[in-house]
């Protein structure tokens, strides 16, 4: 299995399939599916409702959404990569739902303002360029009283057990600082909320994702990139990182391996 940890922007310049498999992979946790259900519920999706998924990926969230607001309703299903978008339509093309797939940018959505009664990003925001930008133009198309919710995980969070922490430590921090935009993104959420002046903003949901086998936890982590970056970064401690890999792979084989992160689901109303 490829387990090299994805560059979300490179998407459509490399091969969507392993992206696409990863986030499959991400989907099928049952935790995942959980927090998706409740974000659906918190953001008010029932008949006649028009709401954006930014960031939708291959359609998922934005099928279920649609499944919601029936036909009085109407998504919108939003991803700057083509091949997601791509992948997306042929998932959703035998199914007769409310919902449109399109490329777009979340810092440039070409919607006018007040057009969602609610607006929705799910593991977005920790890759993006400008995230008050992306935040500003999503409060821009809903209307007034409507909610925005963004959904992260908060790297900082990530626990692997294993007897060395500061070498656990300093694995996976360099590794996430160095794979994702924003690694705390989770737990900056509600700030971010607060300074873009929304009404109401909570955090509304709390997710723990529990993975007990090796094999998972390294296509969604990307553990041994990890270790591989690490050790390029330090190599003094080459040995130190190899045994620590070989010991977590030696913990998955006694059934002993344990790895949970934390993310963090926030709402907020526009002001009317």
């Amino acid at each position: 299995m490829n387990t090299q940890t994805p560059n979300w922007s490179q998407i459509d310049t490399t091969q969507p399939e392993s992206f696409i498999n990863y986030l499959d992979t991400a989907t099928a946790q049952a935790e995942m599916q959980r927090y998706k259900q409740k974000t659906y519920d918190l953001l008010a999706a029932a008949p006649g409702t028009y709401l954006l998924d930014v960031g939708c990926g291959t359609g998922e969230d934005a099928v279920a959404l649609a499944r919601r607001v029936g036909s009085s309703g109407k998504v919108i299903g939003l991803d700057c990569s083509a091949s997601l978008i791509q992948e997306a339509r042929r998932r959703v093309d035998s199914e007769d739902l409310p919902v449109t797939l399109q490329v777009g940018d979340v810092h440039r959505l070409e919607f006018a303002d007040d057009s969602f009664d609610g607006c929705r990003a799910d593991r977005l925001f920790m890759h993006l360029a400008d995230r008050r930008q992306a935040l500003a133009e999503m409060i821009r198309v809903t209307r007034p009283g409507g909610r925005i919710l963004v959904r992260e995980p908060d790297w900082d969070t990530l626990v692997v057990d294993h007897p060395q922490r500061d070498l656990t430590r300093q694995i996976l921090h360099r590794h996430f600082d160095h794979a994702i935009r924003h690694s705390a993104s989770g737990g900056e959420l509600y700030r971010l909320f607060r300074q873009a002046g929304l009404e109401r903003v909570a955090v509304a949901d709390t997710s723990t994702l529990i993975l007990t086998d090796f094999s998972t936890a390294n296509r969604l982590y990307g553990l041994e990139d990890a270790a591989a970056h690490t050790k390029e970064q330090l190599p003094e401690l080459s040995l130190q990182i190899s045994a620590w890999l070989a010991d977590l792979q030696q913990a998955d084989g006694k059934g002993t391996f344990f790895s949970a992160v934390t993310g963090f689901t926030v709402v907020g109303c526009k002001p009317a």
